[in-house]
């Protein structure tokens, strides 16, 4: 009966130990959110002419406002690179990928 207990509690330990290295694991992974988690993802364009001249992208599944710093003319379906967000208006700025 004893080496029930002994047995039960080594699981238990084992268990408990493996979780606290995960959770210590992923600690250490840099956080990814906001404008940081935006730089360099890729989308697509869906729309030239948004509200206030915007163009409309989609990156990661969500439409957003956009606009170029280059001043490139852009057509929907181009793909695009994000390079920056706009803090004060939330806007991507964007410049296209695949062009030379």
């Amino acid at each position: 009966m004893e080496g029930i207990f002994w047995a039960g509690g080594i699981t238990f330990l084992v268990i408990a130990v493996f979780l606290i290295w995960l959770g210590l694991r992923a600690q250490k992974k840099p956080g990814l959110t906001g404008d940081a988690a935006m730089k360099g993802e890729t989308g697509i364009v869906k729309k030239t002419s948004g509200f206030r001249g915007r163009i409309i992208v989609e990156v990661r599944g969500e439409q957003w406002w956009s606009r170029t710093d280059s001043g490139t003319e852009l057509k929907t379906g181009d793909e695009i690179k994000v390079t920056a967000v706009d803090q004060q208006d939330l806007i991507l700025i964007i410049e296209p990928i695949g062009r030379g």
